[in-house]
């Protein structure tokens, strides 16, 4: 097997921005209490953002998906819970959040480990929580744990634990005012529990539902510590008394049990997501914010009636709700990744977006690197790099676009779409300009825009798709036409790049070969031959030598005159997803499954600087033209955004 090339000097890729928020992590979003800062999770990093400068900051440790978060009282410590493959440890870290929020406004940056790293659930962490006095910390685990464990914050040690429920447990939530006493709740159960910490002990009292039989999601708790609000699977809003007895001997009986008082008569679409209880201080009234899986933000009484004039509609279900400590609002976080800020006029403003599924490819303008535009699942998007925000929206329900590009004077935008077609948008609008139906009888899997002028056409399009057939296509202002058909693939075409003149092009397949296509005569000039599935191949700048990597974990370079490989280097140890070089043709960059983005020397064959933060598989990469940026994407969802390294 070849040796990974890493180089010994390689240094770390810094990350100067992502997009990206993993919005279905259940109460993921929060302000910290000074509300200067936003945390919230994207994969397996956490991030720390300044509201006032959109400076961030990551906080990476976690191995997997982070599942949970919370912020303590006093704004000083983050804690967060991830999963796992079944019966694996998933890890709760505790960080240093006067740390990460200095980072912020720092030039340069301190690093900022875990303070702990709390190891007792398995598979999954579902939810975490902080005491009122920061004092302990609770931990709930999955469904395969379903444990309850309390921690204590200063050391780090467990002070005692017990199963959650005889059934699947969801949310867990401290009183506000006592550090010894706790809420969980989950499937048609809500239990109270009381904490002893000298003993230790853990004590459970379940409430009483009498007949009703619910599945519990959120669990917030009123300031008085009387009432729990409580989110169902089928949509309605429980309210909960929870006082209880103390510890007591067992002959001794239950005087006082937590119980179900009431419940709201209207059901919310898809389920009550999230729910945050908010004291009116106009009227000194107790009123619950909660946002329901239909993308329903609504105001409910006391008496578990809609306010009339306060409920809104935003796009996703509504997964977390946290109050800006100034009192003039809340935001909201979706499962499709957008943010939002709700005043308490309930005007709602849409803070942040970006894409909610595996990001597919990445283009970048001809000689522009402020834009770059990514496609991913229903959608594609075109970004600022600069301000890291999206510009325009380019939504095809129900389909998803598989690659992208754009034309060389940038006034067109080609994709391919599962559907077959390939699909053309002006960049301004976002208007349709044309569709090829059919261009493949399956998904339309790879793109290349010949470099031709559009302002006199007609130019050319290059496609290949699931079928293995590579077609070129003749676009005028009126019509579009086929060209020619070449089928020698057995397989998915997964790339293909024209050469700088147009003379030829090469394309990628899962069936283990690439081939070089005259794009005059349209027939097979070379075929390169490697027992892989290619995922991508370019050509260097001076097309002396092509490029490629695939599922061996090798990045293969050949000559292009004759086919013949030169040199074999190890570029991961896993599959290698995604190249592109330099105009100048002295550096590459790859991105590969094992998560990693990294920049090479393209003479010495060793990586230079390896950069880590991606939590899934990285399917595309990308230099901006003035060489200053790295574009990564991945499959979670995720745009990652890197200083290019020094040479």
């Amino acid at each position: 097997m070849t040796d990974i090339a890493d180089g010994v000097d390689a240094v770390d890729l810094k990350i100067s921005g992502v997009i990206g928020f993993t919005g279905e992590v259940a109460n993921g979003l929060f302000y910290s209490p000074c509300g200067g800062f936003v945390v919230y999770p994207l994969g397996s990093i956490i991030v720390v953002k300044d509201v006032a400068t959109n400076a961030q900051t990551f906080l990476e440790g976690h191995s997997n998906d982070v599942t949970c978060i919370s912020i303590s009282h006093d704004g000083s410590k983050i804690a967060s819970g991830q999963m796992n493959n079944p019966g694996m440890r998933a890890d709760v870290l505790i960080w240093d959040l006067d740390t990460a929020k200095s980072n912020c406004m720092s030039d340069s940056p301190v690093a900022c480990p875990p303070i702990f790293r709390l190891q007792q659930h398995l598979g999954r962490v579902q939810d975490v929580d902080f005491s009122c006095d920061d004092q302990y910390l609770c931990t709930l685990g999955g469904q395969d744990d379903n444990a309850l464990v309390i921690w204590e914050v200063e050391t780090g040690t467990a002070i005692c634990g017990s199963p959650a429920a005889q059934d699947s447990a969801y949310s867990a939530r401290w009183l506000k005012n006592r550090n010894d006493r706790l809420v969980t709740a989950g499937n048609y159960h809500l239990r109270v529990w009381q904490v002893d910490v000298g003993m230790p002990k853990l004590h459970a009292m379940d409430a009483k539902m009498g007949t009703m039989k619910r599945v519990i999601q959120c669990i917030d708790v009123t300031d008085d510590d009387e009432f729990a609000y409580c989110g169902t699977k089928t949509g309605e809003l429980l309210k909960f008394k929870i006082d209880r007895d103390p510890i007591q001997s067992f002959n001794d009986p239950d005087r006082v049990r937590p119980t179900l008082k009431a419940y709201t008569k209207e059901r919310f679409g898809k389920g009550v997501k999230s729910c945050k209880v908010w004291n009116n201080p106009s009227t000194g009234n107790t009123n619950i914010i909660i946002g329901a899986g239909d993308g329903t933000v609504a105001l409910i009484s006391e008496k578990l009636n809609v306010v009339k004039g306060y409920r809104a509609q935003v796009m996703g279900a509504v997964t977390s709700i946290t109050m800006s400590p100034d009192g003039a609002g809340f935001m909201v976080g979706t499962d499709q990744s957008n943010r939002y800020y709700v005043t308490m006029a309930w005007d709602v403003e849409l803070r942040a977006t970006c894409h909610c599924g595996p990001v597919n490819d990445i283009c970048f303008p001809s000689g522009c690197s402020d834009l770059f535009i990514t496609c991913s699942i229903y959608d594609i998007r075109i970004w600022n790099s600069a301000l890291r925000q999206e510009l325009l929206r380019i939504q095809v329900p129900n389909l998803e676009c598989k690659c992208i590009g754009i034309t060389p004077n940038g006034q067109t935008i080609v994709s391919g779409w599962t559907d077959g077609k390939i699909r053309a948008f002006f960049p301004e609008s976002g208007r349709l300009k044309f569709v090829i139906s059919d261009a493949h009888s399956e998904a339309v899997t790879a793109l290349a825009v010949c470099n031709d002028d559009e302002t006199r056409p007609p130019w050319r399009i290059v496609s290949g798709g699931d079928d293995g057939r590579v077609r070129v296509w003749n676009v005028t202002s009126s019509h579009q036409q086929l060209l020619h058909s070449m089928k020698e693939h057995r397989s998915t075409v997964h790339c293909i790049r024209v050469s700088a003149d147009n003379s030829q092009c090469v394309s990628a397949s899962a069936d283990g070969s690439c081939i070089v296509w005259d794009l005059q005569r349209y027939v097979r000039l070379l075929a390169l031959f490697e027992p892989t599935v290619f995922q991508s191949v370019l050509y260097h700048p001076d097309e002396s030598q092509i490029l490629t990597c695939g599922e061996n974990h090798k990045i293969s370079y050949w000559d292009a005159s004759n086919g013949q490989a030169i040199r074999v280097v190890g570029g991961s140890n896993k599959e290698m997803t995604s190249l592109d070089v330099d105009p100048i043709g002295d550096r590459f960059v790859s991105g590969s499954a094992d998560k990693l983005v990294k920049v090479w020397h393209y003479d010495d064959g060793i990586s230079t600087a390896i950069g880590s933060g991606h939590s899934g598989k990285i399917t595309a990469v990308k230099i901006s033209p003035d060489q200053s940026t790295i574009v990564s994407v991945g499959e979670e969802g995720a745009i990652f955004l890197w200083d290019m390294a020094n040479p």
